[in-house]
């Protein structure tokens, strides 16, 4: 008598149904190698088509920290804007902050993470200054990123917060704590009439209390300063979360063609009591394939005229329609994927030094997702 059993020598351990109802010949079973159901794809392109052009009565601005982390919501159409041409303007002295960072290791209870914030200043038509600091390295645990938090927007805000973000990802935290830090001493020694900008909105997000960004533009605002920021992924929506600013770029395309243009969104009075300043969504340069959510704060100088400083800055061939400074913030903050590679290994040498065994530190840094994804 012979008896078969899963993980028998020349056999799988766990034989596939698919070839047992076939080995029986009963036909019940279809092997298919396509990779997805053209159904499931055709009723996923209509609802974005239907999302996109499907009328609605209201836009959404999600920031997470509008009152109780609610959406703002006010009554508003895509086609209702006003759409402004922006005239180029002589940018004077300009300083852009961008962050970047990453995770050198994640023990599940604790976390290593890495970020920096790096600065950039422009005058006279090209870049005079670039400052590019070596990468915080962070170890963190629940405890002690709660303690972090506490101090580090104590310092941020001038006084102890009301309450502190959640913090799901701390590396997030401490690399857009690390870029407000570096906007705030940006603004110090900036001169009158300098802008500085800032990667992101002007209001601040889930991980900036709004005392942080006020007491930044109240700053500014006694110092002559200009501040705005750039929205790289917005989080403007239309109705049933239309990206609003993508419907605008479609309807400036229409109506002006290749064109610099803004439309102010933040029509409504009640942006006027939670934000610093005006939202816009601006077409920088003609031939630029984006627009972006553009923040101008108030006080200075006329939203316009920072407009057309930031439409001048916009026409650098590897980055047309967004701000060059801005974009060498960012190369300059940027944590490649060699950067991450070499500070893993660096991490993985002091732990030796600190006397962790090799099993040790591979049983810290080993992912079973990399076992499951090959």
């Amino acid at each position: 008598m012979t008896t078969s059993f899963p993980g028998a020598v020349g056999g799988p351990r766990y034989p596939s149904a698919v070839a047992d109802a076939q080995a029986r010949g009963n036909g019940t079973a279809e092997l298919t190698l396509d990779l997805f159901g053209v159904e499931q794809l055709d009723r996923a392109a209509a609802f974005v088509v239907d999302l996109i052009e499907r009328p609605a009565t209201d836009i959404h601005v999600l920031e997470g920290q509008i009152g109780l982390d609610d959406a703002l919501v006010v009554v508003g159409h895509p086609d209702a804007y006003e759409l402004g041409r922006v005239e180029p303007a002589e940018p004077g002295t300009v300083w852009a902050v961008d962050g970047g960072s990453c995770t050198v290791a994640d023990g599940r209870s604790f976390q290593v993470g890495a970020y920096r914030a790096a600065r950039v200043r422009f005058a006279g038509g090209q870049t005079t200054d670039v400052e590019r600091p070596q990468l915080d390295v962070r170890a963190v645990s629940p405890e002690e990123m709660e303690r972090l938090a506490r101090d580090t927007l104590t310092q941020l805000c001038g006084s102890e917060p009301e309450r502190l973000p959640d913090l799901p990802r701390p590396v997030d935290a401490l690399r857009e704590w690390a870029e407000w830090h570096e906007v705030g001493q940006t603004i110090l020694e900036a001169e009158p009439g300098d802008l500085v900008l800032v990667d992101g909105s002007l209001h601040g997000g889930p991980l900036v209390p709004q005392q942080v960004v006020r007491r930044v533009h109240e700053e500014a605002v006694a110092r002559r300063v200009s501040l705005a920021g750039v929205v790289k992924s917005s989080t403007l929506y239309w109705g049933r979360n239309a990206p609003l600013v993508t419907l605008l770029k479609r309807r400036g395309d229409r109506e002006l063609g290749d064109a610099r243009w803004s439309a102010k969104i933040s029509t409504d009075p009640v942006f006027g009591r939670l934000y610093v300043g005006d939202i816009f969504v601006a077409h920088l340069a003609p031939t630029a394939t984006y627009a972006f959510r553009v923040d101008v704060a108030r006080g200075v100088e006329p939203a316009e005229e920072v407009l057309g400083r930031l439409a001048w800055l916009a026409d650098d061939p590897a980055f047309v329609g967004y701000p060059y400074p801005l974009a060498r913030a960012h190369q300059a903050a940027r944590v490649t994927g060699y950067d991450v590679a070499d500070i893993r290994r660096a991490f993985r040498e002091a732990l030796s030094r600190g006397g962790m065994g090799e099993d040790d530190v591979e049983l810290l840094f080993q992912d079973f997702h990399e076992v499951l994804n090959r």
